[in-house]
């Protein structure tokens, strides 16, 4: 990751009960991630993406269905494919965000 994205991204510090830490670490070895992606991975499981039915744009909508293809094989936590549905659902969420954000910064009489 460039450091450029990594600016991006939200931060969040949190404070781990004693253990916890080396639990992350050694399953984030197992998985062949960072503790960082492993946690992400593991929120991203319990936390999905919105529905697509839920979604109205366009491209979101498209990127959410191809990660709803691929978790319907059950694919193992880490694998590659796995990791492609996670990447889609981040994509779709961020496309999500920023286009909400443009329809809040657009003047009234400009939307549509």
């Amino acid at each position: 990751m460039t450091e450029k994205n990594a600016q991006n991204q939200d931060k969040f510090i949190i404070r781990l009960p004693t253990g916890l830490r080396d639990r992350i670490r050694l399953a984030a070895e197992t998985n062949h991630r960072s503790m960082n992606a492993e946690v992400v991975a593991l929120l991203e499981e319990n936390y999905p993406a919105p529905a697509p039915d839920q979604v109205t744009e366009p491209a979101a909508r498209i990127m959410l269905w191809l990660a709803a293809r691929i978790r319907r094989r059950e694919p193992k936590s880490g694998s590659v494919r796995e990791r492609q549905a996670a990447l889609y659902e981040s994509i779709a969420n961020d496309i999500i965000t920023r286009m909400a954000a443009i329809d809040r910064s657009a003047p009234k009489d400009k939307r549509e």
